[in-house]
């Protein structure tokens, strides 16, 4: 249906979403690993980027054929945010898996463990994250305004948070908490990354608001 670029388009729309669906599965376990130190799912899960790195790859290639001249103003708009959009996927499924990696060499092969509020903490995060992701998919979507605003301020909550949480840990780590100085620097490193998978999920707004 490249002839078709109103078709084109919405197929590359949905192949967008598929690529979505497979950064949220490995958000979703990545909780799961963090929680569970399940080994077997980290490596499974770290494979999955390779499926959202030939995603990207296809949806871009194909969106490269559509001829350019053929395209409505408003079908231009389409074009450009589900580029943007799938690379903002393909970078946080990136980020996924080095978190992983991380979790594996400095948590689990260590048999280390978070502190109860510590842990309770990126629970809450990890909470918003997946919140934001469904947002940026539906904005990818609709394209509406009032969506991409919403995940803007979305964004400016989950920064707010992650400088208390950070805090918070600094604070855990006075009081001599054994689990938060034997994790510091893995937890420490953890908000920071999900602040920054927060940062490209939020990425989605911008071309719609411009």
């Amino acid at each position: 249906v490249l002839g078709t670029p109103s078709l084109a388009i919405s197929g590359a729309a949905r192949e967008a979403m598929h690529q979505a669906d497979v950064v949220e599965t490995m958000l979703r376990g990545l909780l799961d690993v963090i929680r569970t130190n399940d080994l077997e799912l980290a490596e499974r899960l770290r494979r999955m980027d390779d499926q959202v790195d030939e995603a990207y790859s296809a949806i871009k290639f194909y969106l490269t054929q559509i001829s350019k001249e053929a395209l409505s103003e408003r079908e231009g708009r389409r074009w450009t945010d589900i580029v943007s959009f799938t690379i903002n996927m393909e970078q946080v499924a990136d980020i996924i898996e080095r978190v992983l990696q991380d979790v594996e060499d400095k948590k689990i092969r260590k048999n280390r463990s978070f502190s109860e509020a510590g842990m309770a903490e990126i629970c809450h995060l990890h909470e918003r994250l997946l919140a934001n992701l469904r947002l940026a998919m539906s904005v990818c979507l609709d394209g509406h305004a009032r969506d991409a605003r919403k995940l803007l301020e979305a964004k400016a909550r989950f920064r707010d948070l992650e400088h208390v949480y950070a805090a918070n840990h600094i604070a855990r780590l006075q009081d001599n908490t054994a689990q938060s100085i034997e994790t510091s620097s893995l937890h420490l490193d953890l908000i920071s990354e999900l602040k920054r998978i927060n940062s490209h999920l939020c990425g989605v707004a911008y071309p719609i608001l411009e």
